[in-house]
């Protein structure tokens, strides 16, 4: 039997041993049509020679694609049999262009996969709409799963603020239905990560000794909903950061924090609201003695920072354009868009240094507790290199494919050093990460 050629949506691997480049030809598929098919176990002439298939064959592949995938797609993997062989057919599809295999781009070109062009890669990103369908998805969920509670105290506070209009009584599906969270009595995505009662999300909140953040003083897991875990991590900060008292115009005692808390607030939302949910999600929050970051599992819209948002007054780009919608009706979100410049113009006013990091494994935004720090009329801030900082900067101008592991050994310190040295003299703008972390190299800046 033969299935006749390959072309620019069909690829065949003779066995599963050729997991790894299947995922280069379906990213290359993805980013040119968007859907296609491949076969273990037929050969690239189209002829079927079979594939010894075990009982975790099928879930190691779906693994892979897990691993290599970003950003995530949903395979449908089965068993096929085609004239007495058994094979394995893989359907795949997605909107969120462009994706990449183990870092790395590609288009398909007739019956290859082609690595993408710098100029081709920047085109399909600036043509991305990073809105998504998933938020409108079903579940397995229902209303019953809806954490009455939560529902409760968003409906009071959205109707409160006059964005909304009663009901003429509250009611759990008629207001999630109104809002677009559920069909037909079952929650979709967006509705049963903002509402749900099953805990989606997980948020990790720590407080270091130092900033090596080896020893901790204060650790906390908590599990919940968008709704709920955007007050608790705000709350956490809060608590965690220091005060000062000053007296008001009356003789009064007004409590002023070192970090603006509308600024804090801005940021905490951004996290929950921009993330990427569709994978096990977890946050983080990390309080040392000179900073405080804030981690969300989702990246930045590609080729843009946040100063893109303060200088060039860019329009919002959600990736969950739903969840956004949803907190702007309650007032967590002021104003699509605004909320970096909201953020730069509080910090600046209290003289507040803040920078941010955008990986390939999510955004992290990082107010400076430093007393020192000065703010120009750019984003930028004065970081401080330690000595250590500057022996990384000097072996990487040296060799910019140096790894973690060999700067630690060279340095003889520990890969968490090395991390936290990358990650200041990124944010000093120093070094720029070119490429994906495997693959990748340091682009040095005099």
């Amino acid at each position: 039997m033969n299935l006749g050629r390959e072309n620019e949506t069909l690829e065949f691997k003779k066995t599963t041993g050729e997991v790894n480049a299947a995922m280069d030809d379906i990213v290359a598929i993805l980013n040119k049509h968007g859907a296609g098919e491949l076969y273990f176990g037929v050969k690239p002439n189209g002829d079927v020679a079979g594939q010894k298939i075990g009982a975790l064959t099928l879930d190691d592949i779906a693994r892979v694609c897990k691993d290599a995938i970003k950003p995530m797609i949903y395979l449908e993997i089965e068993e096929v049999e085609l004239d007495g062989a058994s094979c394995i057919r893989v359907r795949f599809s997605g909107t969120e262009r462009p994706y990449s295999s183990f870092g790395r781009y590609y288009l398909r070109v007739n019956d290859r996969s082609e690595p993408m062009s710098p100029e081709a890669l920047k085109s399909m990103m600036a043509s991305t709409d990073y809105s998504s369908r998933w938020e409108n998805n079903p579940t397995r969920y229902g209303v019953e799963d809806v954490s009455a509670e939560s529902l409760l105290r968003f409906y009071n506070k959205a109707i409160s603020c006059g964005r909304m209009e009663p009901l003429p009584a509250f009611n759990v599906s008629e207001l999630l239905m109104g809002l677009g969270l559920c069909d037909g009595g079952v929650l979709t995505n967006a509705g049963y990560y903002l509402f749900s009662n099953k805990k989606p999300i997980v948020l990790k909140m720590a407080t270091y000794v130092t900033d090596e953040r080896i020893s901790f003083s204060d650790i906390r897991r908590v599990e919940g909903n968008i709704y709920d875990l955007i007050d608790i991590a705000l709350s956490y900060v809060k608590e965690k950061m220091s005060w000062r008292v000053e007296s008001g115009a009356d003789a009064s005692r007004i409590e002023v924090p070192e970090i603006p808390v509308d600024a804090l607030r801005e940021i905490v939302v951004n996290a929950f609201a921009h993330a990427d949910y569709r994978g096990r999600t977890e946050h983080e929050i990390s309080v040392t003695p000179t900073q405080i970051e804030i981690y969300n599992p989702g990246e930045f819209p590609m080729n843009l920072t946040p100063e893109s948002f303060v200088k060039e007054r860019r329009k919002s780009q959600p990736r969950n354009r739903v969840i956004v919608d949803t907190l702007f009706k309650s007032k967590e979100v002021e104003a699509f868009g605004s909320g970096f410049r909201k953020v730069y113009s509080l910090c600046k006013a209290a003289n507040v240094g803040f920078s941010f990091d955008n990986t390939e494994d999510g955004f992290s935004f990082v107010f400076h507790r430093s007393a020192n720090v000065t703010i120009n009329d750019t984003i930028n801030v004065t970081i401080n290199l330690t000595g250590t900082d500057l022996k990384v900067l000097s072996i990487l101008k040296e060799t910019p494919i140096a790894t973690r592991e060999e700067i630690a050994a060279r340095l003889q310190v520990t890969v968490r050093t090395v991390q936290r040295c990358l990650d200041k003299l990124s944010r000093a703008g120093k070094i720029n990460r070119i490429g994906s972390r495997k693959t990748g190299y340091w682009e040095v800046f005099k």
